[in-house]
């Protein structure tokens, strides 16, 4: 069986493609793992779904890192007032929470339903229960995808919307990374991000629950955890104490920059009579010499560089950092550049998480996902006529 556009993954990033994309007249799949679409979009923003930010695009690129720039045009040809007025358009009225936007309902649900009923109305037939376990380039120009239950459904055109591996029961478990590593594509390490921090001797599990603003973490490389020069990250906001180590805005977002052997420093930028009564009687028990009296110096110290050694990082991020490397991918169209063919007769594709791109907390990754979604459709439209 031929088809005009074949999509690999049916969370966010798959179906913001598919819903902006018109197929009617033409055959477009969409291939789902699992027997859900959408899961993951379902869970973000604890089901209330943020789907994006407020304020100038312009200042999106920096919360990505080093994938900012690269991601800069994309970005401001498919921005956040585009997906908001997109949403609005389709009956999906929204509000804003300090610039974080969520539907007004709150519920997630309503977001999904409209990528799925804009993909559907698209003429997208759409498959759950597909896992692709490999594809080909053939002689003829078209590429060969194989799914099960065992079928090789033949394109032009294949779109990688896979995620990462931080949720595998969504079907985000890194397969797909795999069968393109081994089809040659540049692959940068998979690893959790946006997610809780483990520590050696955590000292604060009575404090699980306490939360303190205005905390600066800084995460140093490993070559400069000796010295605490050459800082790989500084951030700051929201820390959150748990029972096993801390978590909260500023940590989920440090977290991509740290790495088990490595340092966290957090300065909590307040003076002790500012902190939480319970944060500030175990900075003092900690600060207890031999006879059990407070030294002053190191309490001093403690508030300033309150130093841990990283053990992990919570292996369930809310997102993945590394995937397809951006080296192998034309970030104006989105298509991988190994898998493509130069001359256009076929072309591999690759969006969303799926892309070594992530950014901190907000509704930015979300945005991602529909900025190199639309991107992807952009090119593949204009191929189609």
């Amino acid at each position: 069986m031929y088809y005009d556009c074949i999509i690999i993954g049916g969370g966010a990033s798959g179906l913001m493609l598919a819903a902006t994309l018109d197929m009617k007249g033409r055959k477009g799949l969409l291939l789902e793992k699992t027997t859900r679409l959408g899961t993951k979009l379902l869970m973000s923003g604890g089901g209330r779904c943020n789907i994006t930010h407020g304020g100038s695009i312009k200042e999106f690129v920096n919360v990505y890192g080093e994938a900012g720039p690269r991601l800069r045009k994309c970005l401001y040809r498919h921005s956040n007032t585009d997906l908001t007025s997109w949403l609005e358009a389709k009956g999906i009225p929204l509000t804003n929470e300090h610039d974080r936007i969520f539907p007004a309902s709150m519920k997630a649900s309503d977001i999904l339903g409209v990528f799925l009923d804009s993909a559907r109305s698209n003429g997208w037939e759409i498959r759950t229960e597909a896992e692709v376990y490999d594809f080909k380039r053939n002689d003829d120009g078209s590429l060969t995808v194989m799914a099960s239950p065992a079928d090789s459904l033949r394109t032009s055109r294949a779109v990688i919307a896979t995620g990462g591996i931080t949720y595998p029961e969504t079907g985000s478990d890194g397969s797909m990374h795999d069968i393109l590593r081994a089809a040659g594509t540049a692959i940068t390490p998979l690893r959790s991000a946006l997610a809780p921090v483990y520590v050696e001797d955590y000292p604060y599990e009575e404090l699980s629950g306490v939360s303190i603003e205005n905390v600066t973490v800084t995460a140093f490389s490993s070559d400069a955890a000796a010295t605490c020069k050459g800082k790989a990250a500084r951030m700051t906001g929201d820390l959150l104490f748990t029972h096993r180590g801390f978590s909260g805005p500023v940590i989920l977002n440090i977290s991509r920059y740290a790495e088990a052997g490595q340092l966290i420093r957090i300065s909590y930028n307040k003076s002790l009579d500012d902190l939480p009564k319970r944060l500030r009687k175990c900075l003092e028990e900690r600060s207890k010499g031999p006879s059990g009296d407070i030294r002053t110096t190191r309490l001093a110290a403690l508030l300033d560089s309150d130093d841990f050694t990283v053990s992990g990082i919570d292996e369930h991020g809310m997102v993945t950092a590394g995937g397809i490397s951006l080296d192998d991918i034309d970030t104006a169209s989105m298509k991988i550049r190994s898998l493509s063919d130069p001359d256009g007769s076929y072309a591999v594709y690759a969006i969303g998480e799926a892309i070594d791109a992530d950014g901190i907390t907000g509704g930015y990754n979300l945005q991602m996902c529909w900025s190199t979604a639309n991107a992807a459709a952009d090119n593949i439209r204009v191929s189609l006529i």
